[in-house]
């Protein structure tokens, strides 16, 4: 979706997990303008690591090719057109444009398969491009910022002196309310919104409470908080979402 450190950070686990399980080729990215910058910094950082691995356990086990990354740049010029990014096997992705200044281009994505559609906004502050090219999917998972928890988290290290006071202080500026996310799923007229990128993070009931206030005003349901384990079922032909809890 875009090149924040905490929506890259993770790629080089999937590269290695892959590769041990017996990918062969280059592990492809999709990205913004930008992703070949990002391949080629992984490919330079795990290069040691790499040569560590084939020769521990063979070039036979890990094949030199599938340490490799191919970036794959995705172009969406126009803001109100999106760009088709795969289609193959009656699966198609579809990659939009949606506002997470002073990004440049931050991507959302929509996946269609067999009838059923589930849209991913990656991080942006309320965008009606979302709205847009979510209307009558099955499930929107939409990042949310609780700006009214940020603000005392940042008035908390104000008070001790704390500089990450400022990053309090600017983040809400490019990200989501809990409410805005709801009317976007209104206005799209999805089934089911799945919050994710939850800030701040919420370790009990009562912070899930606090995160959600306003919401049951002008969504009564189909909401969830997004968790690690909650897996979602979307049978082909049905109008079903049946939720599943992996943990």
């Amino acid at each position: 979706t875009h090149f924040h450190s905490d929506h890259i950070s993770g790629i080089p686990d999937i590269a290695l997990n892959s590769w041990a399980s017996g990918r062969r080729e280059a592990l492809v990215l999709y990205g913004p303008p930008g992703v070949e910058t990002v391949a080629k910094g992984f490919d330079l950082a795990y290069s040691l690591d790499d040569g560590y691995r084939i020769a521990h356990h063979g070039a036979d086990f890990f094949v030199a090719e599938g340490a490799d990354y191919l970036p794959i740049v995705v172009d969406v010029p126009d803001r109100h057109a999106g760009v088709t990014v795969f289609d193959e096997g009656g699966v198609k992705v579809t990659a939009f444009r949606v506002s997470h200044e002073p990004v440049d281009q931050a991507y959302g994505y929509r996946i269609d398969y067999k009838g059923r559609s589930v849209v991913f906004s990656g991080d942006t502050k309320k965008d009606e491009n979302v709205a847009t090219f979510a209307r009558g999917a099955d499930v929107l998972i939409h990042e949310a910022l609780a700006d009214h928890m940020v603000g005392l988290l940042e008035q908390g290290l104000d008070d001790t002196g704390d500089r990450r006071a400022k990053v309090m202080h600017d983040i809400p500026d490019y990200h989501a309310t809990p409410v805005q996310a709801a009317e976007i799923a209104n206005e799209a007229g999805v089934k089911l919104l799945v919050y994710t990128h939850i800030v701040p993070r919420l370790p009990n009931a009562l912070a899930e409470r606090v995160f959600l206030r306003g919401v049951s005003a002008i969504r009564s349901g189909g909401v969830e908080l997004g968790y690690d384990g909650l897996y979602l079922e979307l049978p082909a032909g049905s109008e079903k979402i049946v939720e599943h809890d992996l943990r």
